[in-house]
């Protein structure tokens, strides 16, 4: 918290920043800052504490529904437009399942 004192109120400004890394197949990173200002009144030092406090927690909670609501929107879209899609069958290929195949073949081949 930054102030600039005056007699009854200071002016606070509240920065919040985050680093997400999210893995699912994949590798996606968010890097996100964001500052918020107000005119905080001080009166007593109990009162300008609990002013304080509650500017930071409206200012936190705004960039964590902002944030959510980023995620909804890149799950509907962005993250959708990066997994890939599924083959014709509909399931998931088990890519470990068939390189085993694909080392067993390859060992019949040698013995023979």
């Amino acid at each position: 918290v930054v102030s600039t004192q005056s007699t009854e109120a200071v002016v606070s400004t509240q920065s919040t920043g985050v680093q997400v890394h999210y893995y699912e197949d994949g590798n996606v990173q968010l890097h996100t800052k964001k500052s918020a200002e107000e005119s905080v009144q001080m009166g007593s030092v109990e009162e300008g504490a609990r002013n304080l406090v509650e500017f930071i927690g409206r200012a936190e909670r705004e960039y964590q529904l902002g944030i959510n609501e980023n995620y909804r929107e890149m799950s509907a879209t962005t993250f959708k437009s990066l997994r890939r899609a599924l083959p014709i069958t509909k399931n998931l290929v088990d890519w470990h399942k068939l390189h085993s195949l694909n080392i067993g073949r390859d060992l019949m081949n040698r013995t023979t």
